[in-house]
């Protein structure tokens, strides 16, 4: 189980450029919104497709900040004997969601297709 206060979670981010932190925002809600999800759940999932930059001293802050602003909620979902908090992308969450795909228009949206084909 992981906790941190919110201080240390900012604390964490700063060191990572605003616009990149949004984009990793964006990409987070964005998996959550496909499928409510834990958090070991997400690390695993980018572990396979070779994202290493979000590992768990990254994933888990800006969760926990993603929570404390109401892109996203938790719920507890038993499974077996565990209990597993699990993520879903919030109506606010949605709505940042649909308003940061102008991001990836024009110039950057032309690149992020070239890239991926």
């Amino acid at each position: 189980m992981h906790k941190m206060n919110k201080a240390n979670d900012m604390d964490r981010m700063k060191c990572v450029h605003p616009d990149m932190m949004h984009k990793a925002y964006l990409f987070l809600l964005w998996l959550i919104s496909k499928k409510e999800m834990h958090g070991y759940e997400i690390i695993k999932l980018l572990k396979k497709e070779n994202i290493r930059a979000m590992g768990p001293n990254r994933l888990y802050p800006m969760l926990n900040y993603m929570l404390s602003e109401g892109m996203i909620s938790q719920r507890e979902k038993k499974t077996g004997k565990r209990v597993r908090k699990t993520y879903v992308a919030t109506a606010k969450g949605k709505r940042m969601l649909k308003a940061g795909k102008q991001m990836f228009k024009g110039l950057l949206g032309q690149f992020v297709k070239e890239m991926s084909s």
